[in-house]
């Protein structure tokens, strides 16, 4: 008898330390369930931050890329995605990189001589490696800055997310599009799209870049905000949102916004994003879009400490 109460006793904390390590502690202290097997993966990329010290919300990519992580983590479709996330450019080992479901970037883009070029469009090597995970149906995105793309890689660009921010005229540094700083309206001209679900028209001020390089013969292509206020180019010239079902069956979103971090605090631009994310990954996006609360910098620290690993996954 004693020996049976010792075997029972064993296998009811084996199923307890089981039943712990299938979920993820969050920031709140509640145990949210943990990924699957099947969960998708999404990796987020952040360049360097630039315009001032971090923390001054300016160009805060490192600061953004924790937020969109906690969020996801925090989210209705936790269990659903596995997120992992790069800082300081483009990760020296990429072999983690190969099998995502999503890459995002959220870093500066080269304008001329200043700058640095994206991570994404630093090199033969890394346009080779991104057309490598294109071709498999890979997600990508590109948020504010990282939007800006030298004209050698047009083709490649508009075939991944569809559009981009023309700096370059002739190999000289001749804008094509424009910059302007706005607290403005935004309107929906997709409102249809899987990544509008849930996102309502808002007002939000931030630096819109606009008059964007489009392919005008692009049918795959859906825009999802628009600057009514913006004097851009008919017919697209206002777009600052946008997504792309890819040939290949892999999905592009970009977006000019993100230049004012605290703009995360808008629901509805959180929520376009955060559905932008989960689509991009071939997750369905709930009817709702993805619900989310907006957390500060020491409670998205405070979840980055505590959360739970569940075994056989390494911490990004």
């Amino acid at each position: 008898m004693k020996n049976l109460n010792q075997v029972g006793s064993i296998l009811r904390t084996a199923a307890c330390f089981a039943l712990l390590t299938m979920n993820v502690l969050a920031a709140d202290g509640t145990i949210s369930p943990a990924v699957t097997n099947t969960a998708k993966k999404i990796v987020l990329i952040a360049g360097k931050k630039s315009h001032g010290p971090e923390g001054n919300r300016i160009h805060d990519y490192p600061w953004s890329v924790k937020l969109l992580k906690v969020l996801l983590e925090q989210s209705d479709v936790r269990e659903k995605v596995s997120v992992e996330t790069y800082f300081d450019g483009w990760p020296k080992n990429e072999k983690p990189i190969e099998d995502a479901d999503t890459v995002f970037i959220l870093s500066d883009g080269r304008d001329g001589n200043l700058f640095s070029e994206a991570p994404h469009l630093e090199n033969a090597e890394r346009i080779s490696f991104m057309e490598r995970l294109m071709k498999r149906g890979c997600g990508f995105g590109v948020i504010h800055f990282s939007t800006f793309a030298p004209e050698v890689y047009r083709d490649q660009i508009l075939r991944w997310s569809g559009g981009y921010f023309q700096w370059e005229t002739d190999g000289e540094r001749k804008w094509y599009s424009a910059i302007k700083v706005l607290d403005t309206e935004l309107s929906l001209p997709s409102p249809r799209h899987a990544i509008s679900r849930g996102v309502k028209p808002f007002r939000m001020k931030e630096e819109f870049y606009y008059n964007l390089r489009f392919s005008a013969s692009d049918k795959s292509l859906s825009p999802l905000l628009a600057v009514p206020a913006l004097s851009g180019r008919e017919p697209d010239g206002r777009c600052v949102a946008w997504a792309r079902e890819r040939e290949d069956g892999g999905r592009g979103f970009g977006t000019t916004c993100g230049h004012f971090y605290d703009n995360w605090k808008n629901d509805d631009f959180r929520k376009l994003v955060l559905n932008a994310l989960v689509w991009s990954a071939h997750i369905e996006v709930p009817e709702l879009g993805i619900e989310s609360t907006y957390r500060e910098h020491d409670e998205i620290s405070a979840h980055l400490s505590t959360s739970v690993v569940p075994v056989g996954r390494a911490v990004k």
